[in-house]
């Protein structure tokens, strides 16, 4: 399994389709913030609208035919270009989804036509790849290289919500987690410049040693076999890493097994200790401090809170 898929799966990711809202001019929606452990997406199918962000005091041009994930789940606004205030909005029932619209007449003109949706990442834990991601991520399909499946997949979803044939809630549900992974592999196209562990992925100097971690993670590795496996010296790879990751090798290894042993935990049917020899810990008394430190919580308390969904922001 590639790199990214590994990464992808680590997230427990679950994906939902929320809302359709049709705008005239004037309108503005405000949304609380839910993160860090829910993103928010917005996808203009037709118009433009601003979605402005408080806590980075600046807003974000959203234009027809392009996607906007917030991936720390931030509080935002989505309202239109036009300062004219528009009529009372209200939401109707839907077939497959919610209708939220302030248009008075079926056909009146309309300014924006948006898919709202949430990906949920279970078991509230830290994330290596969410850490590394932007508090804004925009694609815009026709101007991204490779972004025509995440285009088709879009319009897919949008042609099941307009012909609400059978099953079209739930083959839309079922899109949402391809839509994620989609946005991720775009945006490391438009920006090659990453950092964590999204920035060794796209080195492909370094991107060797994180494969081989997320292949082995139970391996006892050294920073000497790392290197061996990029074909670099101890100290130019310890370098080299350390510039790209924003942390030492043995750091991520650890966080990546703990990742995993998350992961482990919540799917269920493993002990403490054999998840902790799965991650690469003969001592469950040494894997239980790991993820202690990691969750701030015992491997079994985790494993209850995730079961009852009650795990602490």
């Amino acid at each position: 399994m590639d790199a990214l898929s590994q990464l992808v799966a680590t997230l427990d990711l679950r994906g939902r389709m929320d809302l359709r809202c049709l705008f005239g001019p004037g309108f503005s929606v405000p949304h609380q913030g839910v993160g860090p452990w829910r993103a928010p997406f917005h996808v203009a199918l037709a118009g433009e609208c601003e979605v402005w962000l408080p806590a980075q005091r600046r807003a974000i041009a959203l234009r027809q035919g392009s996607l906007l994930v917030l991936p720390h789940g931030d509080a935002h606004v989505v309202r239109g270009v036009s300062a004219r205030r528009g009529p009372a909005i209200r939401t109707d029932d839907g077939q497959v989804l919610p209708l939220k619209t302030n248009l008075a007449r079926p056909d009146a003109a309309v300014a924006l036509d948006l898919l709202c949706g949430e990906f949920e990442f279970a078991g509230r834990r830290r994330s290596s790849v969410l850490d590394a991601l932007p508090a804004h991520i925009v694609v815009p399909f026709d101007a991204t290289p490779g972004a025509a499946w995440l285009r088709g997949l879009v319009g897919m979803m949008a042609h099941e919500i307009e012909q609400q044939q059978p099953g079209a809630a739930a083959i839309v549900a079922g899109l949402c987690g391809t839509l994620f992974t989609l946005t991720l592999r775009a945006h490391l196209t438009q920006q090659p410049q990453q950092h964590g562990v999204l920035g060794l992925m796209v080195q492909e100097r370094l991107a060797p040693a994180l494969q081989a971690m997320l292949a082995e993670p139970q391996r006892p590795w050294t920073v000497d076999e790392m290197a061996r496996c990029c074909h670099l010296s101890r100290a130019t790879f310890a370098r080299q890493f350390q510039q790209a990751a924003g942390c030492g090798p043995i750091e991520l290894l650890t966080t990546l097994r703990m990742e995993l042993a998350s992961r482990l935990l919540a799917q269920g049917g493993q002990d403490s200790a054999s998840v902790g020899e799965a991650v690469g810990y003969r001592s469950e008394a040494a894997f239980n401090r790991a993820f202690t430190r990691h969750a701030g919580m015992t491997p079994g308390r985790f494993r209850r809170a995730v079961g009852g969904r009650s795990l602490p922001a």
